[in-house]
């Protein structure tokens, strides 16, 4: 290549390396000096804050960072007995009503900032749809002899339509809904009602609101039922009826849109977890006393690659909860009059991190810190601690901690051609300078 070629070609007869005077040479070098300290000074993927929001005095609600520093009210009313925040993290579905029983309860729809965002139905259990746009709930239980109907019905938070799906007699009729479980798809429901004795089941209905198959087993809780993360699967206990001579229980695994039964495990474990990478199921298989071993299980095989040698307290007070990563569970375990929170890897690898009374255990959506309300019922304290239990801290008073999910406006700033838009415009200023320099001096020389 030649020497014009490559490093003189021309204007007229002026040459373009010529036109790099020394002073625009520094302002250039000035440019990409302060474009690498804005890029270092502002990463581009700032850190967000992490967020909680929590049952207060007097069933009040609020939201605070996890050092308790910045604490605000989200609800002016007081009441409130259930938190569910959107998976866009944007607003929260709030249930006031008593504790105990169905009737009267009513759902408050707001944003984070604390505004209303929607009125108030009458109802309870609201569960979100994945675009946090709808709510799924049932309507108040009214005991009567005869029995009584209770309605899902969805509210749309865009037009304000509220819809039902069905009105009908579940199960006798003779007890309430316990819980709703839209599958992550949002195209099927499962609903478990109590039955006349001890006995519960589970309806599978479709988005229209048809039943498309009521389980036939026996279901002792609500909390034996789980969606598979991509809704394709579910799993449940069932309980049996092995003290009337029937089947023994066990854990099966069902494909939703056919409902056939693809794995059936005699290790019945209670309260399956599904982990959020879908392959793998962890429950408790009841000891005598009362206790529990942990059990790992494979979802696609049904192959057991864990259970725990030792045996941990009170199986009814304790839920397995997966880690985001899936890499391990969180749960607690009560002897001897003491409560200890535990962290197991799904090797079996365990430490305490921490103890208390009642503890009510969440991790944060980053899988770093977890959240701890302890105390009793209505005095409690909520603590945060890191996942490898160093920095235990309390927070505040209050209950029902619930971690605020990564919403869309806690995203990182927007970036073009790599650089945040944030904290750059002193580069850009110098560059646009130097190119109106460049132009000024190609003018002057044509």
């Amino acid at each position: 290549m030649s020497r014009q070629a490559y490093g003189s070609r021309r204007r007229g007869d002026l040459s373009v390396s010529r036109l790099v005077s020394p002073q625009l040479g520094a302002a250039m070098l000035l440019v990409v000096a302060v474009t690498i300290v804005g890029l270092a000074a502002v990463p581009a993927s700032a850190p967000v804050p992490l967020q909680m929001a929590y049952l207060g005095a007097g069933g009040s609600v609020w939201m605070t960072d996890a050092a308790g520093d910045e604490r605000v009210q989200l609800a002016e009313a007081q009441g409130f007995t259930s938190i569910e925040w959107a998976p866009d993290g944007e607003k929260l579905a709030l249930v006031r009503g008593a504790l105990s029983g169905d009737e009267g309860k009513e759902i408050h729809v707001v944003r984070a900032d604390g505004s209303v965002m929607a009125e108030v139905v009458e109802g309870y259990a609201p569960v979100w749809s994945s675009d946090s746009q709808q709510i799924l709930y049932v309507t108040n239980f009214s005991p009567s002899e005869d029995g009584t109907e209770q309605a899902l019905k969805v509210f749309d938070l865009q037009d304000g339509s509220d819809s039902t799906l069905v009105t009908r007699r579940w199960v006798s009729g003779l007890w309430p809904i316990e819980r709703l479980c839209w599958s992550p798809q949002d195209n099927m429901i499962a609903v478990y009602v109590a039955g006349l004795q001890m006995e519960g089941h589970f309806v599978i209905l479709d988005r229209q609101g048809k039943v498309v198959w009521e389980i036939p087993d026996f279901v002792y809780s609500p909390d034996s039922f789980a969606w598979s993360p991509d809704g394709q699967h579910f799993v449940y206990r069932d309980s049996g009826e092995p003290f009337m001579g029937g089947e023994e229980p066990a854990l099966k695994i069902a494909r939703a849109e056919t409902q056939e039964i693809i794995l059936s495990l005699s290790q019945a474990g209670f309260w399956p977890r599904w982990s959020p990478d879908g392959e793998k199921i962890a429950a408790f298989l009841w000891q005598e006393g009362g206790g529990f071993r942990v059990l790992i299980m494979d979802a696609e095989s049904g192959e057991l690659p864990f259970q725990s040698d030792r045996v941990f307290g009170d199986i009814w007070n304790s839920r397995p909860i997966w880690s985001p990563d899936s890499s391990s569970l969180l749960f607690c375990s009560s002897e001897e009059g003491e409560t200890q929170v535990f962290l197991m890897d799904a090797h079996g690898a365990l430490s305490s991190i921490a103890s208390g009374q009642h503890p009510d255990a969440s991790w944060s959506p980053d899988g770093t810190l977890i959240a701890l309300a302890v105390g009793e019922e209505r005095t409690r304290e909520v603590y945060v601690v890191r996942a490898d239990g160093s920095d235990l801290h309390k927070v505040t008073d209050g209950w029902m901690p619930r971690w605020r999910p990564p919403g869309a406006s806690q995203l990182p700033a927007r970036q073009v051609c790599g650089l945040p838009i944030l904290g750059s415009s002193a580069a850009v200023g110098l560059a646009f300078a130097g190119t109106m320099a460049l132009r000024r001096r190609l003018g002057n020389a044509a």
